[in-house]
């Protein structure tokens, strides 16, 4: 798209890009300077105005996910107060590592998964996750702890006294961050599903 900022008066164009500023006669001469500086600061702020849109609209998007995301619980069913284990598969995408649960400080943001509060459970203990790679990342010239390709995490529910008897779905949250050597997407949270089979008390 073309953008063109004009005096109106007939004079000189000058060409940025695809910006086109047009300038009077009169301000090519060299006349009237006072009376040019204010349209020449105007000139500026709106050249400076459209490189910022441009830039804003240039930025890349973040692309596909770069972890897919699944959880479960065992197939048998739980009494309501029963205890039961969530279990995570994250599968990340090729050349990509996702960060895993224990982190230093001033590191990348550690993965942090929370059962959402619901009548049907709450968390029940500490998640753990599979054994993960440790090595010094450049990127954040830290020792750091991630994940390539398959991994899990199991996190400890109680289900709730009262939850209603049949198949439920247990609500849980996954923070994380992801990065592939040359940059680190921000940090996202995924929102998921347990399902449950809850069987009547007695």
């Amino acid at each position: 798209m073309t953008q063109k900022i004009a005096s109106h008066l007939d004079g000189t164009c000058l060409s940025f890009g695809s910006i086109s500023v047009e300038l009077s006669s009169e301000a090519v001469a060299g006349k009237d300077t006072l009376a040019r500086k204010p349209r020449a600061l105007t000139i500026g702020a709106g050249l400076a105005a459209l490189a910022l849109a441009g830039a804003a609209v240039a930025q890349p998007s973040l692309g596909p996910d770069t972890v897919s995301w699944s959880a479960s619980t065992p197939t048998q069913g739980v009494k309501p107060g029963g205890r039961v284990q969530v279990t995570l598969r994250g599968v990340v995408q090729n050349g990509w590592h996702v960060y895993g649960l224990q982190q230093l400080p001033d590191g990348p943001t550690p993965m942090r998964v929370t059962p959402d509060a619901s009548d049907i459970a709450t968390a029940d203990g500490q998640p753990i996750g599979s054994p993960a790679t440790k090595l010094k990342d450049p990127s954040f010239n830290l020792e750091t702890q991630f994940y390539e390709h398959d991994f899990t995490v199991t996190a400890p529910v109680r289900v709730g006294a009262h939850a209603a008897a049949g198949q439920q779905q247990i609500p849980i949250s996954v923070r994380f961050q992801t990065c592939n050597g040359r940059i680190c997407q921000p940090p996202k949270t995924v929102r998921l599903s347990a399902p449950v089979t809850i069987r009547a008390d007695g």
